[in-house]
């Protein structure tokens, strides 16, 4: 099949739903199609899988509603004219015979992003800015047209909770509505492999041998994922007698750490920074922390598990589906579904290291590997490529 992806920016470096577009493409094109990936913006040659052709509108970002409008147009163009056997669409921006909004709609990326301000204020204030935005109003307008866009085939989410969003906001019909969980790419290594990268990551970041628990917070966007909700709970696990060790991976400026400072758990933080090894990250801690106020489907916990470590995360986090089982019993970690509950996040990250539970749930990691693949999530979307042909 000669297939198009469309995308509004395009930086596979910067990860996010930008390095799973580009695992996607790779991975198709290893299976012989050919691939043609539609950005909006993006520079040439950055991160771009091996065989996947490019083609950019331009090079600058913008967040502009002009740029946004014109990206829309372009990418109409482009597919018309392209002779394309068919079609994915990650952005809400754009059609696709596949749409695939991996960043969930934008209706609920706002509404979460308002319900992080502290107060009713704020909240208020944050709404009417949305409201007055062109560009957010745009988004809002072209993904409301797509989602009825009778050259959209289907839908695939890449969770439940994306499947509840396209219901709740849009009145999208169950029959449209195929899911198809979101993956991502780990290396398969051996248990001893993962005890040298423990050893090695903790030696070189100081990690106390009395520590109760090393915990992963992971973040490109720290606020909106709930670095603030880790700092007090590490403050409150400190205030109840335990010694716990966070590793901090991602951007962190002077804000996060006077707020560290301001706690008092600057002894119990380390500052790793971002960093591209992020599998021995994972076989150091003993669980990912990941109180975020939004995701459609958090891929740094889908890694977590497939590293075999335990995760903590919320009720606004699509990858949380993984964590309980059918009963929502605690099963690969826990979910504390407010991602304020400060006690509750401590409460877990005590119960997440108790011996017989922590190996019921290193246990239930095994064996998912390839369920988490990109290989099965490139499967189920190659079909609803194919099938869209047919349709």
């Amino acid at each position: 099949m000669k297939i198009a992806i469309v995308i509004e920016h395009f930086d596979p470096a910067s990860g996010g739903m930008e390095r799973s577009t580009s695992e996607i493409a790779g991975e198709l094109v290893k299976r012989g199609h050919e691939v043609n990936v539609l950005a909006g913006s993006g520079k040439e040659g950055e991160g771009e899988a091996a065989g996947v052709k490019t083609i950019y509108m331009t090079e600058k970002k913008s967040s502009g509603a002009m740029r946004l409008a014109r990206f829309a147009k372009w990418s109409n163009h482009q597919l018309e004219e392209g002779d394309y056997d068919t079609s994915l669409s990650v952005s809400m921006a754009a059609w696709g015979a596949v749409m695939q909004p991996r960043g969930g709609t934008v209706r609920e990326t706002l509404e979460r992003n308002i319900a992080i301000r502290g107060n009713g204020l704020k909240r208020g204030w944050k709404r009417l800015m949305v409201g007055l935005n062109a560009k957010q109003r745009l988004l809002l307008s072209l993904e409301k047209k797509h989602l009825n866009d009778e050259r959209v085939k289907k839908v695939a989410a890449v969770s439940e909770y994306v499947v509840r969003q396209l219901r709740d906001h849009y009145g999208v019909a169950s029959d449209r509505i195929v899911v198809v969980r979101n993956a991502a790419a780990m290396p398969e290594v051996s248990e001893e492999q993962k005890q040298m990268w423990r050893d090695a990551v903790r030696k070189q970041f100081n990690v106390p041998g009395d520590t109760t628990g090393v915990y992963l917070f992971a973040a490109q966007n720290p606020k909106l994922k709930g670095f603030g909700t880790v700092v007090e709970a590490t403050r409150l696990l400190v205030e109840w007698g335990e010694h716990p060790t966070v590793l901090l991976v991602g951007k962190y400026g002077w804000g996060e750490q006077e707020l560290i400072a301001s706690k008092g758990v600057r002894e119990h933080v380390r500052l790793v920074g971002e960093t591209a090894e992020m599998p021995a990250m994972f076989a150091a801690c003993d669980a990912l922390v990941h109180p975020t106020f939004y995701d459609p489907s958090s891929k740094v916990v889908i890694e977590s598990l497939m590293m075999g470590r335990p995760a903590i995360s919320s009720g606004f986090n699509g990858a949380s589906d993984w964590l309980r089982d059918v009963d929502g019993q605690p099963l690969r970690g826990f979910v504390v579904d407010d991602p304020g509950d400060v006690a509750g996040y401590a409460e877990a990250m005590i119960e997440v290291m108790k011996l017989d539970r922590y190996e019921v749930m290193r246990a239930a990691c095994g064996g998912i590997h390839d369920e988490l693949s990109m290989r099965r999530h490139v499967d189920e979307l190659e079909r609803m490529l194919e099938d869209a042909i047919e349709g």
